[in-house]
């Protein structure tokens, strides 16, 4: 089943498929910089009070992105 990033729940993991075909070239940059490749295994580690941001753990990093930075990142469940 393909989602999105945003759609996550915590404790949940996916592996990374691509991006969306509407995301910023500057967004999907910063996203491959810091470790958001296909093939890569992520996952909810905790979520802000405010549902905004997430913290998600890749390559033994914790990483915090906004959701609609997350939105663009197509995952595979």
């Amino acid at each position: 089943m393909t989602l999105s990033l945003a759609s996550l729940k915590i404790g949940e993991t996916a592996v990374i498929v691509g991006f969306t075909p509407d995301c910023p070239q500057e967004v999907r940059q910063r996203l491959l910089d810091l470790g958001f490749v296909r093939g890569s295994r992520i996952e909810v580690e905790n979520v802000s009070p405010l549902a905004d941001p997430v913290a998600y753990s890749i390559h033994n990093t914790q990483i915090a992105l906004r959701r609609s930075d997350a939105a663009y990142v197509i995952i595979n469940c």
